[in-house]
């Protein structure tokens, strides 16, 4: 599980935040001398949605064997689901979905998954093509972002 924690102190928007980089630390810690949580750290992000944002299948299972929500919400309404589409984390992704995840989760701006997948893909990951074709072949939709694009037009959101 080290290995996991290293990636997610290695992703972009990781590294150049200094509280979530003090949060992963100290999880990190957690993890290996007192064991397995779900703590919460900087915009309400609970540790189940950075495993889903690196891809780090064993902790995502950990964190599920001992109860973490699967569809815990941050700051955003953004579920693990959110993350793990953003970022083309295909094997988080699959576990999400294989162990009962909203695969069309709407968050505060009336975003899904795959609309976080296709809009704010991260086009250096390699992911993205298979996690994208994954979550169709799941029923994935882009419902949430035409809803808010019709609400910000007619001035009700």
């Amino acid at each position: 599980m080290d290995g996991e924690f290293k990636r997610l102190k290695n992703i972009q928007m990781n590294a150049l935040d200094e509280n979530i980089m003090a949060f992963l630390e100290a999880t990190h810690i957690s993890v290996q001398s007192e064991g397995i949580c779900n703590p919460r750290g900087p915009f309400k992000r609970s540790l189940i949605h950075y495993a889903a944002m690196g891809d780090c299948t064993e902790l995502l299972l950990r964190l599920l064997d001992i109860g973490a929500p699967i569809d815990d919400r941050d700051q955003n309404k953004r579920t693990p689901l959110s993350w793990a589409a953003e970022y083309g984390s295909y094997n988080a992704t699959k576990v999400l979905v294989e162990n009962g995840a909203q695969v069309n989760a709407l968050d505060d701006m009336y975003r899904t998954p795959f609309s976080w997948l296709k809009h704010a893909g991260h086009p250096d990951c390699k992911g993205l093509p298979v996690t994208k074709a994954y979550l169709k072949k799941n029923g994935a939709t882009m419902k949430g972002a035409k809803r808010a694009w019709m609400l910000k037009k007619l001035g009700l959101l």
